[in-house]
């Protein structure tokens, strides 16, 4: 019986073939394109979950040519600060509800009078920022009658928002409110507790998210800071909440040493988090993720616009978003932190307006009247979208040799799309095979969009009539081949993905000695693929090759996974490191032992994922 591996990213130049082999061993990527891969209970890709902007509609300076644009591009809406209290920032007293069921009819009148008004979308974030939301001495449960009150009356049904995160970035506000930081983030995390049960208790559709972890540093202090900081929000709120919510950030560099949160570390994190939700709730809670991308420092001309600075955080948006497309079953929406129009940064003076790093389009300098921008240009993060607009359909199943080429493809209809993307830092040659498929092309387009450092991106289209068999892929590079056929492409069979946790997590590593794991419940139908992914933090220089046994049987433990080796990192190594397992060892209750030759650290989780074809 075939193995298939778990998730693989690949990209490359088309036009480059793989004679000479730079960058070592061809990665091989499988494109099953007669399998088709359920998660949870689809196998559609639900491009409202992952295509977003963080604006409104109403976004300061947006016009109806610009929401047109983002429309045409597939593109939705993720995120605002137009939260309940943006209304009323002075704490107590809060209008009382008869006061705001008054005020409700004018306020739902005004929205609707706005002329982007039919743009509207239940699919976004509400925020507030912790200055406008919180303090210490009003209680937590006037401040959740409040917000309900809010969402229940000014909003219609088909405009009341989905997602509400009370309070933006929480704890890294802490040390405003008092010297007991301990305190204030368990304060702030009974708000977000009551506004959640409040919500719930009136049956509203939002679904409230939080605690919107800002730098998710779990493993510090011997994982003190997951112990302080998640693990207490989940212990105190969590029942409440509808789903956790992280901010995900590289912080690459003009010329030091990048430091990259995506690749193994993220998946470590979300390795963490849904484990102990399965261990406290039966299972995880889903994620939300308000914002992911990259803070880009060390450029010489600080945040004046150019096309290299704008283009800078395009590879981080495609590195997260590969992590989070293997999870779509228990992600409730991701937005990438790209804006649209900031008049607040471009109107400061000391700007000269610069467009904010982030933003989609920039004001013309030549185009100022009356202290205003008249014309706009787009910025290089349009080409994210762009890179992006057309993927859709069901997915298929896929597999990749190397854990730094990482690969997705979805059907639809004639219609298939390949999504590629590499987390090498050199290149690297890629093989391609589509097992099955013996119908020729009518057609092959390929995007590619490639950043050399320091350099604008260079996003480039490319028909032609022929599927390249071999590629070489740049540094961090992202492509997607779409490849139409005369006749629609139709699934032989299913394969289901089924995710298992341990029961326990956070194992202390004595040299020599095992840790052990057990995972019970598996469903193990025949044939069947599957893969571990262990997660452990230790000292840079402590071994990162343990001996693996499942249910008494040696696996080889590899030495290669997503991303980078974070030797620049500090804290050390903290990432997950996948490892297929061959065919016949999984039972439905299964032990898995690692034992390491040297101390230190803490094996933080050991998750098992097991593909069943039918």
């Amino acid at each position: 019986m075939k193995l298939y591996g778990l998730i693989a990213v690949v990209t490359g130049f088309l036009s480059q073939a793989c004679m000479c082999s730079p960058g070592g061993e061809p990665a091989k990527v499988t494109v099953h394109l007669l399998d088709e891969q359920v998660l949870g209970e689809t196998s559609e890709l639900d491009r409202s979950t992952f295509f977003n902007v963080h604006s409104s509609y109403t976004g300061a300076a947006l016009t109806a040519d610009d929401l047109e644009q983002l429309k045409s591009l597939n593109v939705g809406f993720g995120r605002a600060f137009d939260g309940p209290f943006s209304g009323h920032q002075n704490g107590t007293p809060y209008p009382d509800t008869a006061v705001i069921r008054t005020r409700a009819p004018g306020v739902i009148a005004r929205a609707k009078a706005d002329p982007l008004y039919a743009y509207r979308t239940t699919r976004r974030i509400i925020t507030d920022e912790p200055g406008t939301v919180f303090n210490m001495q009003d209680d937590p449960a006037e401040m959740a009658r409040y917000a309900a009150d809010i969402l229940e009356y000014n909003y219609e049904d088909d405009f009341r928002p989905d997602f509400y995160s009370p309070i933006s970035l929480p704890f890294v506000a802490a040390g405003k409110y008092g010297e007991d930081q301990a305190a204030v983030r368990e304060r702030m995390t009974q708000v977000i507790a009551r506004i959640g049960e409040e919500i719930d208790r009136r049956g509203l559709s939002t679904q409230v998210i939080g605690y919107t972890s800002a730098w998710p540093m779990m493993h510090f202090w011997d994982f003190g800071h997951w112990h302080g900081r998640m693990k207490m929000f989940m212990d105190v709120a969590g029942e409440h909440i509808d789903a956790i919510d992280f901010i995900l950030m590289d912080a690459t560099q003009y010329e030091k040493d990048d430091s990259r949160r995506s690749g193994s570390r993220v998946e470590a994190l979300m390795d963490l988090v849904e484990t102990y939700g399965a261990m406290k709730w039966g299972k995880p809670k889903p994620f939300a993720f308000s914002e992911y991308g990259d803070v880009s420092s060390g450029w010489p001309e600080g945040d004046t616009y150019s096309p290299a600075r704008s283009s800078a955080e395009l590879n981080a948006y495609n590195h997260f978003l590969f992590s989070l497309l293997g999870r779509e079953d228990r992600l409730l929406i991701a937005v990438p932190f790209i804006t649209t129009k900031s008049p607040w940064f471009y109107k400061n003076p000391k700007n000269r307006w610069q467009p904010f790093s982030a933003d989609l389009w920039r004001p013309d300098p030549e185009s100022i009247v009356d202290n205003n921008p008249t014309r706009f240009l787009e910025t290089e993060k349009m080409e994210f979208y762009r890179l992006w607009c057309d993927v859709k359909g069901r997915r298929v199943f896929t597999e990749s040799t190397d854990p730094d080429v990482a690969v997705y493809a979805f059907v639809d209809g004639p219609d298939v799309y390949i999504c590629l993307n590499s987390f090498k830092e050199e290149q690297h040659p890629v093989s391609l095979v589509l097992p099955g498929q013996n119908a020729e092309p009518e057609r092959v387009e390929i995007k590619r969009m490639f950043i050399p450092r320091q350099q604008a991106v260079q996003y480039t289209v490319e028909r032609t009539g022929i599927l390249p068999k071999e590629l070489v892929l740049e540094p961090h590079e992202t492509r997607i081949v779409r490849i139409t056929y005369s006749t629609p492409v139709v699934s032989g069979r299913t394969v289901k993905t089924r995710t298992y946790y341990s029961d326990t997590c956070l194992q202390p590593i004595v040299a020599d000695q095992p840790v052990e794991f057990c995972i019970n419940g598996v469903v193990a139908d025949a044939p069947t693929a599957a893969s571990l992914r262990v997660s452990f933090a230790r000292e840079h220089d402590r071994s990162k090759k343990p001996l693996l046994t499942v249910n008494g049987q040696s696996i080889e433990f590899p030495d290669n996974w997503m991303g980078d080796d974070q030797a620049n990192r500090k804290g050390g190594f903290f990432g997950a490191i996948p490892v297929s397992v061959p065919d016949g060892i999984l039972q439905t209750d299964n032990r898995i032992s690692l034992i390491f030759s040297d101390d230190g650290g803490r094996v933080s989780t050991v998750v098992l994922d097991v593909h069943s074809g039918n």
